[in-house]
């Protein structure tokens, strides 16, 4: 049942994980959109994500779910999803449950990556994707999947990157484009920069212009070095802790530029259109093919090799050099 010009035709789109990732996957609404593939898109998303989809361009419109819910919440899950009427559904990313509700609620087209038993039998459009090879970008892996699961009756979709409106005030000190990022905080899914490397390229940026670090509570393991080190340097701005994530995109909407490792803010950061410079290792699964920043004007500075101290061999004026391609 896809769209046939006659019937309003509804989708569901899952992803429910991390920031970076999310904001990798939701630019294929689009492509279904503006060839009319599905008149209305819903997406699930994980909690406290919201203020993503909020502040697209588009809006999206998207309901934070919990990735454990109990036996009672499960069946009004799928009650929604028979009431809502989807013609399809395509799971990016979920827990194995996810499958199980479309396949009760009756979704008549149940796209998703086969891997475990459970998604050959929850999946009538099962894909098979190596992703572990890390051979192009997570944004292009979720374009095959979808361009797959709909059994390439629609060709090829048109590839688009997100896009953030950044229209928030910022806080009191600030100008627009006067200030840097630096977020060096991460998830711990990949190898991050040293804590020195990051001393001597903000002590070098802040002699340019104010350095504003961002984070949160999960960032202290990278942030407390830092501020060990830098303590007193009255050109850095610490923001840690103290924005919610309306006020994230402001101040990286606003940037004069950012910097960080393989996180989600990176991609938050690429997604407002200023300039966005990531910091990736070359192991496999971490490198920028497969996780490099997407936007208009993003680049991304790499350790030479995959060694254990490959991160300490990226200097900070190799850094310096890939940001000056941007700004």
């Amino acid at each position: 049942m896809m769209h046939d010009g006659a019937t309003m035709t509804k989708a569901l789109f899952i992803r429910m994980d991390r920031i970076g990732d999310l904001v990798l996957t939701l630019p294929v609404d689009q492509a279904m959109t503006s060839t009319k593939i599905a008149d209305e898109i819903d997406w699930w998303i994980p909690k406290g994500l919201a203020f993503v989809t909020d502040n697209a361009v588009p809006p999206r419109r998207a309901e934070e779910v919990s990735r454990e819910i109990g036996f009672l919440q499960f069946f009004k899950l799928v009650r929604k999803i028979r009431s809502r009427g989807y013609t399809f559904a395509t799971v990016f990313q979920g827990p194995w449950w996810v499958g199980l509700a479309l396949l009760l609620a009756g979704v008549p087209t149940r796209i998703g990556v086969l891997s475990k038993a459970s998604s050959f039998l929850f999946f009538n459009r099962g894909v098979r994707q190596k992703r572990s090879t890390s051979d192009r970008s997570e944004l292009e892996y979720n374009f095959n999947l979808l361009e797959d699961g709909l059994a390439g009756k629609h060709g090829s979709l048109p590839r688009s990157t997100l896009h953030l409106r950044a229209d928030f005030p910022l806080v009191p000190g600030l100008m627009p484009n006067s200030y840097f990022v630096v977020h060096p905080g991460m998830g711990g899914s990949a190898l991050n920069w040293p804590t020195a490397r990051y001393v001597e390229l903000i002590r070098t940026l802040a002699r340019r212009a104010t350095v504003v670090i961002s984070g949160t509570k999960a960032d202290e393991a990278y942030l407390n070095p830092l501020k060990a080190n830098l303590a007193g340097d009255g050109n850095v701005m610490w923001l840690d802790g103290r924005l919610n994530g309306a006020q994230l995109i402001g101040l990286l909407g606003h940037a004069k530029a950012i910097i960080a490792p393989s996180t989600g803010v990176l991609h938050l950061a690429a997604s407002t259109g200023q300039p966005t410079l990531g910091l990736f290792s070359q192991v496999r699964v971490q490198r920028a093919v497969r996780w490099g920043p997407k936007g208009l004007r993003t680049a991304v500075a790499e350790a030479p090799d995959e060694s254990p101290n490959a991160m300490e061999k990226l200097s900070v004026e190799d850094v310096l050099e890939k940001l000056q391609t941007l700004l």
